[in-house]
């Protein structure tokens, strides 16, 4: 019980001891910062500088010392971002994440190299720094460096230089890669997600992840070019340090430019990478010289130049194409079921080799080219269309550069990192062929050794001991061994052991020797020979054992001892013919890296021949496998073909219904829109016919009460009528009638006004009765008036004459005017 609880507790004590010893590593690691920290802590050299002794120095050179200062804090700075790299992330990741070395590599590439450069090239600028110590109390650590473009030289030029460009294009061009690497453990690997939130919140770490640390740098190199420009500037050109300075920023430019090269470069391969996963295996072009060309040619080749481009058929129509410009041929690519596919133009060649290629202006198109394909019996002509001039320009002389380098076609030429590790594998394989060569040997001495075992209580000859060793020195020698001596001593020994045999086993047996048995040995089989060359020696020493059992002679013991220095021997000859394997392996090796792969394999199949039944029977067994193997690989290529078919198939219908339901949508919608519009002009109209139906009942009321005053008026006129045809017909019963017109006048003026509005009532019968009323209303009053002057001028000339009689009627006549 005791035992179990040790094994269950075991783990977490080695997890806490785990967990301190990194605590331990980081409080060290610490440590040795903030000692670094402490001999470049202030914020620049002026500030670390007694002010009166500032004073004295010129001020061009205090600047420069900034600057130096700067530089070598910076420097300090980076060399602390690469160690979090690699002692805080890289080993705690190993320890306590357990990640690959392959893995590690992979995120941080040649991590060691960079923070080796760097170190070294802080420890020459800490020297510099303390040769050029200020002695004197308060100066007491401070410096002045005249000097320092040599350093700089150092660093970025020789081997140093070399190495600054293979480290920062490995490192920098891998940046994409590695980040994508972060990202992808970081959401995969719970581990890993948990050591990094755990190493974020140390204070070591100072909130730089790995990114940030990568980012950091990558941009490194790029700082030093300002650095130094900025020492220049504040650098006399008399000073011997000018110089130095003004060759240390070229060479630092060289470093740039040959780390942006291979940064290029490892973007092309990958993009070519990409455009050879994106191709389909089937398609194939047939150049113009009746060479193949297919998907694997890609990646035999080094990308140049890739884009958009179109070409123009017979009929005058434009088809989009994708552009690869490599390093030997010019191959246009078109698009289908989302793979790349050799395009297809006029049943012509879309693969054009840059050897005796043509390249010429389109007159009067500024975005075309002709590509002419020179030096064949039928030269063709392609027209090409680029998005602009100066993609056109720049088509052009990438093509014509191509062309003057007229570069071989194969494979391209590899990097000298791939050189080293393609050295260094095949020296492995080099190096595990001599050991099993090595091997075999010992296996083969000991095999010796035990035959030897059988007969040397027998007393063996020094004769045959001293013949043995001979043939082991040769085989484990250093210098590719020679068989043809050891065969040749093989069939004396050979022939005499057959002659001994023949003599003490009788006629018969000999007999079979004498027919066959010379030609079996002396031209064996390389798979057969040793299996049943073994099994009839080791049926020879039975029988001769029987024989010393039966007569112990010296002839027995003479056999048994040329067996014995045969076998020894034709094992010394089968280790000969193992270091020949491998030698010839070698050099067959060497031969295939000069050739293509194509013949390479070609010649492999050729001279691979099986050595024996079984071997063939193995051999057919795995190329049936293969053929198998290979059916079952079509067979998967097929259904996922016709998988991602079906897929796209249903993507379209899905779209298409899709669209459909969203046509549908907004068809409905729209005749929402409509049926509210209709609604809404319907209600107007309702509204509209309510108000028309209000007005014409208001019309109508008002016709009829038109209707009404009319009759009133009608009945006042008639009344007036009849009243004046009274007062006419009767003039004596009204007085007056007989007044003077200028007595009358009042009164009739004050009258006139009752009866005028009951008269200016129009009689109209129409919607709009008010129309005439006014022309009807003034005939009549006309008319009255008209009456009315002719009564008093008829009166008042009957006045005159009674006047002079009648003197108080015009009295009368006023008092009954006023009356009324």
């Amino acid at each position: 019980m005791e035992r179990s609880r040790e094994l269950v507790a075991r783990p977490a004590y080695f997890l806490r001891a785990a967990a301190s010893g990194t605590e331990m590593m980081d409080g060290q690691l610490m440590g040795e910062f903030d000692a670094e920290a402490k001999e470049l802590e202030a914020d620049s050299w002026s500030l670390g500088v007694e002010q009166q002794y500032l004073q004295q120095l010129d001020k061009e050179l205090v600047k420069k010392q900034d600057v130096i200062y700067e530089l070598m804090q910076t420097e300090m700075h980076h060399i602390r971002t690469l160690r979090i790299m690699s002692e805080v992330y890289s080993k705690g990741l190993q320890k306590e994440v357990q990640l690959e070395p392959q893995t590690l590599e992979k995120l941080f590439p040649v991590l060691d190299e960079l923070l080796e450069l760097h170190t070294q090239h802080l420890l020459r600028l800490v020297e510099r720094k303390k040769e050029n110590q200020l002695n004197g109390g308060s100066l007491e650590g401070s410096f002045i460096i005249n000097r320092i473009g040599d350093i700089l030289i150092n660093q970025f030029s020789g081997s140093n230089g070399e190495s600054m460009k293979r480290v920062y294009g490995k490192f920098c061009s891998r940046h994409n890669e590695a980040v994508s690497l972060y990202k992808d453990l970081l959401t995969k690997d719970r581990r890993f997600k948990a050591f990094i939130k755990k190493k974020m919140s140390s204070s070591i770490v100072r909130r730089l992840g790995i990114p940030e640390c990568i980012l950091l740098v990558t941009q490194r190199i790029t700082k030093y070019p300002v650095l130094i420009q900025r020492m220049l500037q504040h650098t006399k050109e008399s000073d011997e340090d000018f110089e130095d300075l003004n060759e240390s920023i070229r060479l630092v430019k060289e470093v740039i430019a040959a780390v942006d090269n291979k940064v290029n470069e490892h973007e092309k391969r990958q993009r070519l990478k990409e455009f050879h996963s994106r191709m389909d295996s089937k398609s194939i072009m047939t150049m113009k010289n009746k060479q193949m060309f297919a998907r694997e040619d890609l990646l035999r080749r080094r990308l140049i130049h890739d884009g958009a481009l179109q070409l123009k058929n017979a009929q005058g129509r434009l088809k989009d194409v994708h552009a690869l410009l490599l390093s030997d041929v010019l191959v246009f690519l078109q698009e289908k079921d989302q793979k790349y596919v050799f395009a297809m133009l006029d049943q012509r060649s879309t693969v054009l080799s840059l050897q005796k290629l043509i390249v010429r202006e389109v007159a009067n198109k500024e975005r075309g080219l002709f590509l002419i394909t020179a030096g064949t019996d039928k030269p063709e002509m392609m027209e090409v269309l680029a998005s602009s001039k100066e993609e056109r320009n720049t088509w052009m002389q990438l093509i014509q550069g191509s062309m003057d380098k007229d570069e071989d076609e194969g494979i391209p030429s590899e990097t000298e990192d791939d050189k080293r590790q393609l050295e260094s594998k095949a020296r492995e394989m080099r190096e595990m062929l001599k050991q099993k060569d090595t091997e075999i040997m010992s296996l083969l001495e000991e095999k010796v050794r035990l035959f030897r075992g059988m007969w040397e209580g027998l007393n063996p000859s020094e004769e045959a001991s001293r013949q043995v060793e001979p043939f082991f020195r040769s085989a484990c020698s250093q210098e590719p061994p020679r068989g043809a001596s050891i065969m040749k001593d093989a069939l004396q020994e050979v022939e005499t052991l057959q002659a001994l045999v023949n003599g003490s086993l009788g006629g018969a047996m000999a007999s079979v020797h004498e027919g066959g048995g010379a030609g079996q040995v002396c031209l064996p089989r390389r798979a057969e020979t040793f299996g049943g060359f073994d099994s009839h020696q080791m049926h020879i020493s039975k029988n001769v054992t029987g024989d010393l059992r039966r007569t112990e002679s010296d002839s027995v013991l003479k056999k048994v001892m040329f067996v014995s220095v045969t076998l020894s021997v034709w094992l010394s000859f089968q280790a000969v013919v193992v270091q020949q394997d491998s030698y010839i392996e070698e050099q067959r090796q060497a031969l295939s890296e000069r050739s293509s792969s194509s013949s390479c394999s070609a010649l492999s199949r050729q001279s691979s021949r099986p050595s024996s039944l079984v071997e063939q029977e193995k051999q057919r067994s795995l190329e049936k496998q293969r053929q198998e193997l290979a059916s079952l690989q079509r067979q998967q290529a097929a259904h996922a073909e016709e998988k991602r078919r079906k897929e796209r198939e249903w993507e379209v219908r899905e779209q298409q219904l899709s669209e459909k339901e969203l046509l549908v949508h907004l068809q409905e919608e729209e005749v929402e829109k409509q049926h509210k519009a209709l609604e809404a002009e319907k209600q107007e109209l309702q509204i509209r016919k309510e108000e028309y139906q209000k007005d014409l009942e208001r019309l109508r009321d008002a016709q009829r009460k038109l209707e009404r005053d009319k009759e009133a008026v009608r009945r006042q006129l008639d009344k007036m009528e009849e009243l004046r045809l009274s007062e006419f017909l009767f003039p004596g019963s009204s007085q007056s009638l007989e007044l003077d017109p200028l007595e009358l006048s009042p009164c009739s003026s004050s009258s006139l006004p009752r009866m005028l509005p009951q008269r200016s009532k129009p009689k109209a019968k129409g919607l709009n009765p008010f129309a005439s009323s006014g022309l009807k209303s003034s005939d009549a009053n006309n008319q009255i008036s008209k009456s009315f002057l002719q009564l008093t001028k008829s009166k008042s000339k009957d006045g005159k004459k009674k006047k002079k009689g009648k003197g108080g009627g015009a009295a009368t006549a006023g008092e009954n005017c006023g009356h009324n």
